[in-house]
This record gives structure tokens, C-alpha cells and sequence, in this order.
């Protein structure tokens, strides 16, 4: 007889029930399955603990994010005027996502496998975010913008495997850079927008709620080294398989949050998690040094 979960069950122990939102992969007729990972992956980065950033944090009127001496900074944002609606919201962030695609080689047995997540540009001059499981072993990477369809050859900047990060970069010196925001701000029951290139059908947009505010959920078949997620923001914004990567928004269009997990449908409905830009950001820093 197949022993019941007893009430007290902790998220840890339902982690198992989770499954991979990495990326969707399409595998040429000569290779074999690749197996996917047994955790659930649309996800950016992990943290376990703020790593002081108030020298790359500005107050001011502006809220885009741009850059000096290489580095990035953050501006505290404001207000979205009355007037601007949220589809305007939204069209104005999406300019900043884009669609990632990665080709690897599928080992002895010949043929290629190719993987589609998501990424946000954090730079305007050509710097991506997205997680490092995307572009995991891949010969080839290519992101194609959301404003133009423009197809971009792109260069790993750093990787961070631990926490699932990476940083690409692309021979542009004209993107759309992505406003940042600030997680602590957050309340339960903050309206958020999740941003990626689900399922490969495109450019899309799902919205719900902050459900649950720094989370950490044990997972036993990570990717890497990682057995542990923390510093998440759980949300009830559909996140699914192409995801990975993608941003979180708040209702002024500020990045505050990168797409990284969801729940199976089969253990549970409209559970999905997102890393905490400011969980993020030391690791970003510390991966454009020198850039």
C-alpha cells in the first residue's frame, strides 16, 4: 500500500511533486530523450542571503536602470502616471524581454537538441539576465528581440550555476533596458505581471497576485549543485515550461522579480515562484565586474 503524506508534510517534503519549467526543448530525430531535471525550473537565481547593494541604489526622479564604470545601477522608481494603463505598462516592459534560444549538442549519438527560455536586458548596450540552466552546455545562443524580431548571436558574459544565473551579451548597443524596482516593498496581495516566451508561442503576459513573500523551497534533483531555493516571491501568474528567465513586473512595470519555478499541474494549481531582484542583484553585480 502506497503510504499517505501525513498533514504536517512540509514544503520541503512536497517539493518532490514539483516538476522542471526550465525550457522547452526539441530534440532532433537522431538524439536521444534528454532527460529533464525532476524540479521545477523556470528560475533565475537563488540567494540565501542580501548582499549589501546601497552603493549601486540612487534615489531620484528617473527609473531606468543604466550604467557607469561598467556597472549597474539602480534607481529608486516612481509612480506610474494615472493615465498610463496597464496594457501601456506592459507593451513598455516587454520591449525588454526577450526570447532565448540554446543548441547543444546531444552527445555520441549525433544530432542536436534545442531548448527556448526567456531573459531581460539589464543593460541597454547589449547585457541579458536569464538562468543558467537555459544555456546550460550550448554551442550555439541566439536571442531574438520582442520589439524588431531581431535575431542576435549572443556571448556568455558569466554564469552562476550555484544560482542558477547567467549573463549574456549581444552585439547591440541599443536595446530596451528593463526599469528596476525594489522586492522589500512588496505587500501580500500586490498585483504583479509575469513576462516570457512560454511554450513557444511568443511574447506573453499573465497576471495575478504576490501570494507569499521570501520563500524557500527545498528541492532533492536540482540543477548544479542547488538543492535549495530561497529568497522567492511565490505568485499566483501562470509560469510555464519557457518561462525561465522571464521577468516579474509590478503594476508600474518595474522589474521585481525573475520567473523561476512553478508547481506541477498534477500537486498543485497556480504555485509558481520568482527569485527577488534584491536577492538578485549582488549576484548580477558581481557578474558584470569588469564588463
Amino acid at each position: 500500500m502506497r503510504p499517505t503524506t501525513p498533514p504536517e508534510a512540509t514544503t520541503s517534503q512536497q517539493v518532490d511533486e514539483f516538476v522542471s519549467f526550465g525550457d522547452t526543448r526539441s530534440q532532433s530525430k537522431e538524439a536521444p530523450p534528454r532527460r529533464v531535471p525532476s524540479w521545477l525550473v523556470a528560475t533565475a537565481i537563488v540567494m540565501a542571503a542580501s548582499i549589501g547593494i546601497a552603493d549601486a541604489r540612487q534615489t531620484g526622479e528617473s527609473s531606468e536602470a543604466s550604467e557607469q564604470g561598467g556597472s549597474l545601477i539602480v534607481e529608486a522608481a516612481s509612480e506610474t502616471s494615472d493615465s498610463e494603463s496597464l496594457a501601456d505598462t506592459i507593451s513598455k516592459a516587454m520591449d525588454s524581454i526577450v526570447s532565448v534560444r540554446a543548441v547543444t549538442e546531444a552527445g555520441p549519438f549525433g544530432g542536436q537538441s534545442e531548448g527556448e527560455g526567456s531573459g531581460v536586458v539589464i543593460r541597454s548596450d547589449g547585457y541579458i539576465l536569464t538562468n543558467a540552466h537555459v544555456i546550460e552546455g550550448a554551442s550555439e545562443i541566439e536571442i531574438t528581440t520582442a520589439n524588431d524580431d531581431r535575431a542576435l548571436d549572443a556571448t556568455v558574459v558569466g554564469s552562476d550555476p550555484e544560482h542558477d544565473l547567467a549573463i549574456l551579451k549581444v552585439a547591440d548597443d541599443d536595446l530596451s533596458a528593463i526599469t528596476i524596482g525594489r522586492s522589500d516593498e512588496l505587500e501580500l496581495g500586490d498585483s504583479v505581471v509575469a513576462l516570457g516566451y512560454p511554450l513557444g508561442l511568443g511574447s506573453t503576459a499573465t497576471r495575478g497576485l504576490v501570494s507569499g513573500l521570501d520563500r524557500t523551497i527545498q528541492v532533492g534533483d536540482g540543477p548544479f549543485d542547488a538543492t535549495e531555493l530561497t529568497g522567492l516571491l511565490q505568485t499566483d501568474a501562470a509560469i510555464n515550461p519557457g518561462n525561465s528567465g522571464g521577468a516579474l513586473i509590478d503594476a508600474e512595470g518595474r522589474l521585481i522579480g525573475i520567473n523561476t519555478a512553478a508547481a506541477s499541474a498534477s500537486s498543485a494549481e497556480n504555485v509558481g515562484f520568482a527569485l527577488a531582484i534584491d536577492e538578485a542583484l549582488p549576484i548580477v553585480e558581481n557578474l558584470l565586474a569588469g564588463q
